[in-house]
């Protein structure tokens, strides 16, 4: 039996917990290395990686640990770019958190990096992961509700009226660019991974919350190149109806020229029929508390099992971009108050 791939974690911070109690799920990878600046977090995340090399200074993790093949980075934006070019000159694969960067040019930078050195690029976007939107595209692609029209999308809480809303993630409230960049990353891209890419995109935001400095409400509308329309509706101010933010499901609706899917808080699918006839589609899932890490394990395996057997990966740096080109075309749409093309 081969090794596993041995990896790094950079980042140590609240979303951390998540990814490596995920790596604990995917048997052909292992993480031997911690890193992070706050010391006191490396100290927690260490408890969940017994006998990991700790480091306070990504340099210097590099330069010791010689013998990575993949290192994944947990840290908030800014310093993505950096990170990924300290992995790329040391030939180390990167699985990179989302958003992968705040403007084009450093996203185009970190991808060009990597391309040079020939290592993977890939951005952990867990959402399409989830086995609800798995059996979803699985239902498309079996066109059991013939050709896709409309996809929705909903996003709900109160974390932005909360006084103690955002008190596990602090820095979200310093962020001038907020839901869009936090969970609109999520919606968007799930959403060209059930219907294909975008054609042109319309955005209206607000910030309602007064505990942010960016957008804490969202309203995108979509229309794909395939001539399907989406509408993915975020908001930090209001309570979730039909969801279980647990295991970060959302309500999700799929409507078809032959039917409509729509999502079960049991994470199952009702698919309705023109005449209203409505049919079960079971869904498999993990044990209720699994189901929340679940997601980034799938992430993890899909990123080791593209390492291993040389298979494109579905969130790879350049297919990202375009996640990432639709969320600054949201911008701008907001700014300008007019559809803008992606």
């Amino acid at each position: 039996m081969e090794r596993p791939l041995v990896g790094a974690l950079i980042g140590c911070g609240f979303v951390s917990r998540f990814h490596l109690e995920a790596w604990t799920m995917v048997p052909s990878a292992r993480i031997v290395a911690l890193c992070d600046p706050d010391a006191g977090r490396l100290e927690q995340a260490v408890q969940r990686v017994p006998g990991a090399h700790c480091y306070t200074d990504a340099a210097r993790l590099f330069e010791q640990e010689e013998s990575l093949d993949f290192v994944e980075i947990c840290t908030l934006p800014e310093p993505h770019r950096e990170l990924v070019d300290l992995a790329a000159q040391r030939g180390v694969h990167v699985l990179c958190q989302k958003p992968a960067a705040l403007d084009r040019a450093a996203f185009l930078a970190m991808i060009a990096s990597c391309d040079r050195a020939g290592v993977r690029l890939m951005i952990h976007e867990n959402w399409r992961f989830r086995p609800w939107y798995r059996a979803l595209r699985a239902e498309i692609d079996s066109g059991s509700i013939g050709r896709p029209l409309r996809l929705r999308i909903a996003q709900h809480d109160t974390r932005a009226i909360r006084p103690d809303g955002l008190a596990q993630q602090p820095y979200l409230a310093r962020m001038p660019r907020l839901i869009l960049m936090d969970i609109g990353v999520h919606l968007v891209d799930t959403s060209r991974y059930l219907l294909g890419e975008i054609r042109t995109i319309a955005a209206t935001i607000g910030r309602f919350g007064g505990h942010t400095a960016g957008e804490d409400v969202a309203m995108l509308s979509i229309a794909f190149a395939g001539g399907a329309l989406a509408a993915l509706d975020m908001s930090w101010c209001t309570p979730p109806v039909g969801a279980r933010p647990e295991w970060a499901l959302n309500p999700t609706v799929l409507e078809g020229s032959e039917g409509t899917l729509r999502l079960r808080t049991d994470g199952s699918l009702d698919r309705a029929s023109p005449t209203g006839l409505t049919e079960r589609r079971p869904v498999d899932l993990p044990p209720d508390d699994l189901v929340y890490v679940d997601g980034y394990a799938a992430t993890q395996r899909h990123f080791i099992q593209g390492l291993l057997t040389g298979a494109e990966h579905e969130t790879r740096g350049t297919d990202n971009l375009r996640t990432m080109d639709a969320i600054w075309a949201a911008y701008r749409s907001a700014e300008e108050g007019r559809t803008v093309p992606v």
